[in-house]
This record gives structure tokens, C-alpha cells and sequence, in this order.
């Protein structure tokens, strides 16, 4: 009865790592309100779990082996996934290829951990609690990477703007989780539980599930590095539209100042005829018409 309850409660907190992994990529969006109902929904789901869960064991409804734990993880990680993909909303295909890379990455340890666990324990079926053990040992060691790589996957701008790569999403987001179902279902798992010596099986089972992590970290990377051009090249097209603008408003100075210079060399051109004529009338003593004519001049300074 022990080693139930521990196995229980070590395969539903299992799924508490991934369910954060899966949020990580859109935290920077994820307002406070959001993240409580998460960190609420997640512990529910959590203790709902274990008690269904460790009831159907004790019940006897279930046998206690490891291929129904196989199945009751499919069916348990959904509840964590919905709960994410109705609360940070509308971002659905976003959603299920952060699911596929973490599809891909769970496969991979649990293929790890599976080995490890035959090679110390090759006369039992299913470990129990042993197995859970080295899986979440692995399982939060290599968090920081794969928190790492999906950290900037999406940024905020991108998740602010989602109609902008809808319809990029809409194709790329089930690719990672059909490479993780495929290899999922070639049904090695099961072989490797009924037959204790396939050395030569075990090597070619890592090797095909390395190769599927090598894909989704080419995938998360061109993904990374693509979204990063196509920023690059809007910063670029925003630069030169500055520019442009910037050069407009030179040119628009320019004009004016040209303008500027033609007025004033016909103003010093009236300016010149004018002090020639003020000064005709004053040399001819007509003292009352250079007065009238400057009284002119002044009211037409004024004016301007």
C-alpha cells in the first residue's frame, strides 16, 4: 500500500514540471489574475489526480504495472494543457507545438529512464516508485535547459500581435507533436519491458529518440532564429523609414530657407532702390517728400 501511495503521488507531481514548462513560453504576457488561476487550477487537478488515481489502484480497478501508468499519463497531462490553453488565449497552435517540443523532450526521458531502470532492476516488470524517481531526477536537471530554449521562443510583441502569424502557426504547430506520437507508438516501450536482453534494440531505441530531440531542437531554433530575422528586418524597415522621414523634413527646410533668402534679396533689392531715392529727394532739398517717403517705409516694415 506504501509503495501505491508513493508512486501516486511521485507520477501526478511528474506532471506539475511539464504543465510550468508549457507555460513558460508566454509568461511575459501571462497577467497576475492568469497565473493565480493557474498555480489554483494546477494543485486541483493535482490532488483530484491522485485521489482517482490511487483509488482505482487500491480499489483494484487498475492493475498496479507500468503500462497503465503509460496510459494514465496521456490522459493526465490534458487537464494541465486545457487549463493553460483557455486561460492564455487565443494562442492555439502556439500552444500545441510547445506541446509536441515537450512531447518530444518527455519521450526522450522517459526512454532514459526506462533503460536506466532495467539496467538496475532487469528481473521487474515495473519498478514502482524507482522509476519515477531517476524519471523526475532527469526530468528537473535538464529543466533549465529546455527553459532555456523555449524562454524566447515567443516574445512579447509577437503574442501581442497573434493575427500577424496565424496562418505561419497554423501549419507548423502540429509538427512536433506527430514526429512525438510517431515515435511514441513504434512500440519499443513495450518491448523493452517483456524481453531483458536486446542491448542492440536498447541502443537503436536511444538513438532514434536522440535524433527526434535533435529535430525539435532544430525546429525550436529556426523557429528562434527566423522570427529574430523577420525582427531584424522590421527594425531595418523602421530605421529607413526614419530616415526617409527625416530626409523629407530636410528637404522641406531647405525649400523653405530658399524661400526665405528669395524674399529677403527682394526686400534688400525695394531696400536699396528706396535709400536711393530718400536720398535723391534730401540732396534736391524736398525735405517734406523724403519725410512723407520715410513714414512710408516705416508703415511698410510694420506690416511685415
Amino acid at each position: 500500500m506504501d509503495n501505491i501511495f508513493v508512486t501516486v503521488c511521485l507520477f501526478c507531481f511528474s506532471l506539475l514540471p511539464t504543465a510550468y514548462l508549457r507555460y513558460y513560453p508566454f509568461r511575459s504576457i501571462a497577467t497576475l489574475q492568469q497565473q493565480r488561476i493557474l498555480l489554483v487550477g494546477h494543485l486541483i487537478i493535482f490532488l483530484v489526480e491522485f485521489v482517482l488515481v490511487y483509488a482505482l489502484f487500491c480499489s483494484g480497478g487498475v492493475a498496479f504495472r507500468g503500462g497503465v501508468f503509460q496510459k494514465l499519463y496521456f490522459i493526465g497531462y490534458w487537464p494541465h494543457f486545457l487549463l493553460l490553453m483557455f486561460t492564455i488565449r487565443p494562442f492555439w497552435f502556439r500552444h500545441l507545438f510547445v506541446l509536441g517540443i515537450q512531447a518530444i523532450y518527455m519521450v526522450f526521458i522517459h526512454t532514459v529512464t526506462l533503460l536506466l531502470v532495467k539496467q538496475l532492476w532487469p528481473q521487474n516488470d515495473f519498478s514502482g516508485y524507482q522509476y519515477f524517481i531517476f524519471y523526475l531526477g532527469l526530468l528537473l536537471l535538464s529543466m533549465p535547459l529546455m527553459m532555456w530554449l523555449l524562454g524566447n521562443l515567443f516574445t512579447r510583441e509577437q503574442l501581442l500581435k497573434p493575427q500577424q502569424t496565424t496562418s505561419f502557426w497554423r501549419y507548423l504547430g502540429f509538427v512536433p507533436l506527430i514526429l512525438a506520437y510517431y515515435q511514441g507508438s513504434l512500440g519499443y516501450v513495450e518491448l523493452l519491458q517483456q524481453v531483458l536482453n536486446l542491448s542492440s534494440i536498447n541502443i537503436y531505441m536511444l538513438i532514434s529518440r536522440f535524433i527526434l530531440v535533435l529535430i525539435g531542437l532544430c525546429l525550436v531554433i529556426s523557429v528562434r532564429s527566423g522570427f529574430q530575422q523577420v525582427r531584424r528586418m522590421f527594425r531595418a524597415k523602421e530605421h529607413s523609414m526614419k530616415m526617409q522621414e527625416q530626409l523629407r523634413a530636410i528637404h522641406a527646410y531647405a525649400d523653405a530657407l530658399k524661400e526665405e533668402q528669395r524674399k529677403l534679396a527682394i526686400i534688400r533689392h525695394d531696400t536699396r532702390h528706396e535709400l536711393r531715392l530718400l536720398a535723391e529727394l534730401i540732396e534736391n532739398g524736398h525735405y517734406d517728400e523724403a519725410e512723407r517717403q520715410l513714414l512710408a517705409m516705416r508703415k511698410e516694415v510694420e506690416r511685415q
